[in-house]
């Protein structure tokens, strides 16, 4: 067996093993090597053959850039500013496309149940009139919920439980269950409340009520540390946005940084040991290779982490193990020929309407940059799976064609598309999504203590612990390099 060493320094200097190339991998890198002025020895280590995780763009001979992963990142919270913030100062400003308030993307959002498409309210005047979807007026139930007096004791409660509780079983069912659907490919009645929908949650806590919480919680105005193109997405009210040859143009940009700093990139590397010593070294095995380090970033899912642990770490490992992860089916699907009438961001679908599709996404009404500009063609997205994706009934879940018919035909009985697609692509993300259940909030808590307890040279990053969207992982890594610096300069 072959044993690498890393390079000796001296000072402030530490070799850092990244376990994982995926988005916080990348950042975590990034961040590193700014605050350490390039000090620190940095190998990431990623099991696949290229970087970016679940982050993939491609662009078809059309011209049209499709999404296989995540397509637009929300512009809300310390999340959203700090991604901005990123956007501006790794100079890719040019590359954005916006949709703010007033976009029909953002105003139009759809449920299918019923046999029918209802659009969701958005405004005062809409929430006043008669709904399809509902029994009563939307704003009879808001009012209910608001004169209703907090009930809860912090105890941990399923999503569903939550919404039933505050409002009632049709919101529970017609939105909270799809809106589960649509953020997480999960199921209402096992996702934790608290942790799932941290800032909701805490709004019952704070000001007794959701709808209390949603008028009188502030968000924060910025400093003076801000990006003009963070100031500028706030004057303009933006909502969501994207990069117009996709989201993957920040993976390779950061790429492209980290290969000038010479940081060390393994592909096609799987980590399949890791281990500490006594002397709080960390050996990262890499099939008869052992590469020593002084200290370990993991992103890899917190399931695949609990794998490679060793014997002595057994509580920690069980504990990782039980962050579970779904797999979605993503079809790209590009027809040529444009449908005025549908406008919106998409719809997505209750689990008591049909399990196997999560939601239909309007790529073309939210971001039409993306589209061809050599010919007419409309883009849509279906999610297919999830919490659902075992109960899929095909002989082969590897058959993109089995994919592609569910898809197709979620599109003609959903909008009356009967048309053949040109482009058809699948992309399956195998236990890409974790799901936060009930007690995950004290899972992330013992595995953290563990770690801090055992004084282990680990750092967990990614989206199995405190966020699964784009943003809340840069977040988290960037927080992440500044804990791990901070450490090393006081030691």
């Amino acid at each position: 067996m072959h044993h690498s060493t890393s390079e000796d320094f001296t000072g402030s200097s530490k070799s850092i093993a990244i376990i994982g190339g995926g988005i916080s991998g990348l950042i975590v890198a990034y961040r590193l090597l700014k605050l350490s002025n390039n000090t620190y020895k940095i190998t990431i280590i990623e099991s696949g053959s290229r970087l970016g995780g679940f982050i993939q763009s491609s662009i078809h001979e059309f011209g049209t850039t499709l999404e296989q992963g995540p397509r637009s990142i929300r512009f809300s919270g310390a999340s959203g500013r700090t991604t901005l913030n990123l956007i501006s100062e790794l100079g890719l400003e040019g590359l954005i496309t916006f949709a703010d308030i007033s976009h029909p993307a953002i105003r139009k959002r759809f449920i299918y149940a019923k046999n029918k498409l209802h659009q969701l309210p958005s405004s005062l005047p809409s929430l006043c009139r008669r709904s399809s979807l509902f029994s009563r007026r939307p704003i009879w139930t808001l009012l209910q919920e608001w004169r209703l007096k907090s009930t809860s004791n912090d105890d941990d409660e399923t999503v569903y439980q939550f919404f039933k509780r505050r409002f009632n079983t049709e919101i529970a069912e017609y939105i909270a269950d799809p809106l589960c659907r649509g953020t997480q490919a999960g199921d209402a009645r096992k996702l934790s409340m608290k942790s799932c929908f941290p800032e909701i949650y805490k709004y019952e806590q704070k000001y007794g009520s959701v709808i209390s919480g949603a008028i009188w919680n502030r968000k924060s105005l910025g400093d003076e540390s801000d990006s003009p193109l963070l100031r500028l997405a706030k004057r303009d009210r933006w909502c969501i946005w994207t990069l117009r040859d996709g989201l993957e143009s920040l993976v390779i940009k950061l790429n492209q940084i980290l290969l000038r700093a010479e940081v060390e990139i393994k592909l096609n590397s799987p980590c399949t040991g890791l281990s500490i010593t006594e002397s709080k070294e960390v050996m990262v095995h890499i099939g008869q290779e052992v590469l020593k380090f002084d200290h370990a970033v993991c992103s890899l899912s917190a399931q695949n982490l609990s794998t490679i642990l060793p014997p002595e770490h057994g509580i920690l490992a069980e504990t990782l193990s039980q962050i579970e992860n779904v797999t979605v089916a993503v079809v790209n699907i590009i027809y040529d020929k444009v449908f005025p009438a549908i406008s919106g961001f998409g719809h997505l679908i209750p689990s008591c309407e049909d399990h196997k599709v999560l939601g239909i996404v309007y790529d073309s009404c939210s971001f039409p940059q993306l589209d061809s500009q050599s010919r007419v063609t409309t883009r849509f997205t279906v999610l297919i799976g999830g919490a659902w994706f075992n109960e899929l009934q095909h002989e082969n879940l590897n058959d993109d064609d089995y994919y592609i018919q569910v898809a197709t035909n979620a599109l003609n009985v959903h909008l009356g598309i009967g048309l053949k697609p040109v482009v058809a692509k699948v992309s399956i993300q195998r236990n890409g999504i974790p799901q936060y259940t009930i007690g995950h909030s004290d899972r992330i808590e013992k595995i953290f203590t563990y770690i801090d307890h055992h004084n282990l040279p680990l750092t967990l990053i990614g989206s199995s612990y405190k966020g699964i969207s784009v943003s809340d992982c840069i977040l988290n890594a960037s927080t992440a390099a500044q804990d791990i610096i901070k450490n090393y300069t006081t030691i």
